[in-house]
């Protein structure tokens, strides 16, 4: 179990069981705006991940729509994968257990195309059917993290036993991308897959609704989230393991995606939510 603290938020991250590791990055338990501050606005960077979150109280965060309004989350909140970060805003104390699914997990778990929610969020229960209706309300009447991760391990193994695809050649394709922080080569996954580099690519995008390139630079993204939260700060170093060109070229490719240079990302940290996820 990892366990963090920044200000006004705690957070709590569980493993999943092996048999779901491929699939389920992690668990998680937040408390949001434990001082209650009003208006309390943080903004997430994504991590290529798709974020199942339950409100375990009556007290619910609030996202933009489409037209810039904040609107209230409903009990179940699905996030779909985000190419650029979002803002989540706290009116109140927010107590949530969190699912957080790489994409292919949510394909093998629910049999669901991750790419129907792109860059959105959505109801859970209209986006994963009624199934997670009562699975989710058991969470809520179980507040206690142990009790709640083991309610979740439950019932995505059972989901996991309905839908699993024994030859998902995306998947494996994804897989591969993560294990190598996505500094990877297509023909080293093409090596693994049984497909041309066109049907995978295709497969890819049908799915997932992004391409291998636009995951593979998720995957750095989040390499470069986990190395300056660490303190560190040789960008020279980071950049030639990332096989970036050079510091400038990853400086640049992080400044397109988060809106601010490292250097400023570091000093004002406080202000994200950052979990990184590979």
């Amino acid at each position: 179990m990892k366990r963090g603290r920044a200000m006004n938020i705690i957070f709590k991250e569980f493993s999943p069981q092996s048999s779901l590791a491929p699939y389920v990055q992690s668990f998680w338990t937040g408390d949001f705006n434990i001082n209650r501050e009003g208006g309390f606005t943080r903004r997430v960077v994504p991590n290529g991940c798709v974020e199942l979150i339950i409100h375990l109280e009556d007290d619910h965060c609030s996202l933009l729509n489409s037209e810039n309004q904040w609107i209230k989350s409903p009990n179940y909140l699905i996030i779909g994968t985000y190419q650029q970060p979002y803002d989540v805003q706290f009116s109140s104390a927010v107590k949530v257990f969190g699912i957080r699914f790489f994409p292919d997990g949510v394909k093998q778990i629910f049999g669901i195309h991750p790419s129907e929610f792109i860059n959105a969020h959505e109801n859970g229960v209209d986006v994963l059917g009624r199934s997670i209706d009562s699975f989710c309300d058991s969470l809520r009447s179980s507040p206690v993290s142990d009790e709640c991760v083991t309610i979740a391990n439950t019932f995505l193994e059972k989901q996991l036993g309905r839908n699993h695809q024994k030859h998902d050649y995306t998947h494996m394709a994804m897989r591969k991308i993560r294990e190598n922080i996505g500094v990877v080569n297509h023909g080293k996954i093409l090596n693994a897959v049984p497909l041309s580099q066109r049907q995978l690519q295709r497969e890819f995008r049908k799915i997932y609704g992004i391409t291998m390139s636009d995951y593979m630079r998720l995957s750095r993204i989040n390499a470069i989230h986990n190395y300056l939260l660490s303190g560190k700060m040789d960008l020279t170093r980071i950049s030639y393991s990332l096989h970036f060109a050079d510091q400038s070229h990853l400086t640049k490719e992080f400044k397109n995606f988060i809106g601010i240079s490292p250097k400023t990302f570091s000093k004002q940290s406080d202000q994200f939510i950052v979990n990184s996820a590979f």
